[in-house]
């Protein structure tokens, strides 16, 4: 049976299967890790312990001798090369595995990372201090702080000024790229992801032509046109907006960062969260009246929408952040 180019259809069930197991797989090493460990280390590995979940997929699958990922196998499609005769070299595998699971990863990290140093001149030193000691002196992302610290601290007042918006307008062009990748995929449809466009892997699907396969790709080049126009009316808007942005950023900063002093004075024993158990910062209501430090119960959320204390079930969004209290 002659083997012919998979369509945007099968590639795009293929992801969404493969997203159904990785899903699968990370809820149950985050559960095993917060059972070991404790909810405090969890929130702050939480990230590490997805990556590994990814990077054990895709070892057992892609990288290893079976040449296919689960989503891959359900929908009868191989992994090629650029030439699309050979199955790709062990090397273009483990490319494709770190650029998608390794790469989106440390580039967040960084990302982060350098945004919170650019703001730290405008922050307490025992909010900073409070957050390095959170951190835990042999993570990555310690590791990467005191890594950025040297690097920003070269930079002047004015520099950091402007490059805070700089990074801003980068976390917002990489999604903005992502998207434009997806319209281009849905046109041409050759790569879905942008890792295997990095590494050249294309995929041929075992079950020969379609008779529908023709109209399959009108449709969704047809997708891909009025994907391209959503995009550039986002730019458009976004452009338009930013200045606004920029100022709803400056007054969150100013609720976020309250006085630690004003706290301390106004009670002699401060509250702890339950999470972190550490003295209550920036403190969050659930629906069920519970208190939480903002980024403690958002993380939390994250994976869980659910009450650490009582286990009521609520959305993110009905969470309540006290300003001025202690």
């Amino acid at each position: 049976m002659p083997l012919a180019p998979a369509n945007q259809a099968q590639l795009i069930r293929s992801s969404q299967k493969d997203e159904y197991y990785q899903t699968f797989l990370r809820n149950n090493a985050n559960e095993a890790f917060q059972t070991l460990a404790g909810s405090k280390r969890w929130l702050d590995w939480r990230k590490e312990i997805e990556l590994l979940s990814d990077l054990v997929y895709y070892g057992l699958t892609t990288f290893s001798g079976t040449y296919q990922t689960l989503g891959e196998e359900y929908v009868s499609i191989i992994q090629v090369d650029p030439t699309k005769h050979k199955i790709p070299s062990r090397a273009r595998r483990s490319f494709f595995v770190l650029c998608h699971a390794l790469l989106p990863y440390l580039l967040d990290k960084v990302l982060v990372c350098l945004e919170n140093e650019l703001e730290r001149g405008q922050e307490s030193g025992s909010g900073v201090r409070r957050r390095q000691a959170a951190a835990g002196p042999w993570s990555l992302e310690s590791w990467l702080r005191r890594w950025m610290q040297r690097a920003v601290g070269l930079l002047s007042e004015p520099q950091r000024r402007a490059c805070l918006p700089a990074v801003f307008v980068l976390q917002q062009g990489l999604t903005l790229l992502h998207r434009l990748h997806v319209a281009l995929f849905y046109i041409s449809g050759s790569f879905y992801h942008v890792s295997k466009r990095m590494a050249g892997i294309t995929y041929l699907r075992v079950m020969g032509l379609n008779s529908n396969d023709r109209t399959i790709r009108s449709s969704y080049r047809l997708l891909g046109a009025l994907s391209l126009l959503q995009l550039v009316i986002t730019v458009c808007l976004q452009l338009n907006n930013f200045r606004q942005r920029q100022r709803a950023r400056q007054e969150w900063k100013l609720y976020r960062n309250l006085s630690p002093q004003r706290t301390q004075s106004s009670s002699p024993k401060a509250a702890r969260c339950i999470l972190c158990l550490e003295e209550r910062r920036h403190s969050t209501s659930t629906p069920c009246g519970h208190l939480f430090c903002w980024e403690c119960i958002t993380e939390w959320c994250n994976t869980k929408a659910e009450c650490p204390l009582c286990r009521e079930k609520f959305q993110p969004h009905r969470l309540v952040y006290l300003r001025n209290y202690s």
